[in-house]
């Protein structure tokens, strides 16, 4: 009898509490940053020896398009060879003077283990990294409709808004061979776009630079990579 009153007096502590809005225990969150280590596809040790090429372009029949495509993929070369060099410990090749490549069609080479077999060989590579890259160049502008809130009614209304782009677009496909059995061990397309001014669109030089999403898909396949990440800390 006594246990059931002082249960039933605990439930009428806690129906006042509730009524009069006594305080609960108070919560608050911090937000902080945090770095997390994001592994690499392949496993390295940091020391592979690595071939770059070839450099394919994908097949279409505009010509100023392939001559377009023939420099990015001049330029891509320099510019993974580069960054690799600056990046990674990995043990960079030289090119094969005069390879023979069996096919223009950068999805039929890959299917050619032989091929990759042979690279792996004569390089002595312990990995040989190709790309295919399809290039186009954006020059357009249009009308975009977007929601917008009214100062004055508080109201919301839609807006048509000029939109302007003007640049390179970029599609590639990097796929990574094992030097010693020619099989694929990583394929990964990548996607990004760099804008230009209307007068830079003949110069193709620096075609790569400050992309990236690019440099760091193409970082995170050999290398860790360290990104930055908010989380709330409940006290």
């Amino acid at each position: 009898m006594m246990q059931f009153s002082r249960r039933i007096a605990g439930l009428l502590v806690l129906s006042i509490a509730l009524a009069v809005g006594w305080p609960a225990a108070e919560v608050s969150a911090k937000e902080i940053m945090i770095i997390l280590q994001v592994e690499p596809e392949l496993d390295l040790d940091g020391t592979e020896r690595i071939y770059l090429g070839p450099i394919m372009v994908e097949p279409r029949a505009e010509q100023a398009s392939r001559g377009l495509d023939q420099i990015a993929s001049r330029e891509f070369e320099g510019y993974l060879r580069r960054l690799l060099r600056r990046e990674t410990r990995l043990e960079l090749l030289d090119p094969i003077q005069n390879l023979d490549i069996p096919t223009k069609d950068p999805l039929e080479l890959v299917k050619i283990t032989p091929f990759w077999m042979d690279i792996g060989r004569e390089s002595g590579a312990d990995y040989i990294v190709t790309a295919a890259i399809d290039v186009d160049i954006r020059d357009r502008a249009g009308y975009q409709t977007e929601e917008y809130v009214s100062p004055q009614d508080g109201k919301t209304y839609f807006r048509q808004v000029l939109i302007e782009e003007t640049g390179f677009d970029y599609d590639i496909l990097v796929t990574i061979f094992n030097g010693h059995n020619g099989e694929v061990v990583h394929s990964e397309q990548i996607t990004d776009f760099q804008e230009q001014s209307e007068r830079k669109l003949e110069i193709y030089t620096d075609m790569f630079n400050d992309l990236f999403t690019l440099e760091n898909r193409l970082l995170g396949i050999f290398v860790p990579r360290h990104i930055r990440a908010k989380r709330n800390l409940f006290k």
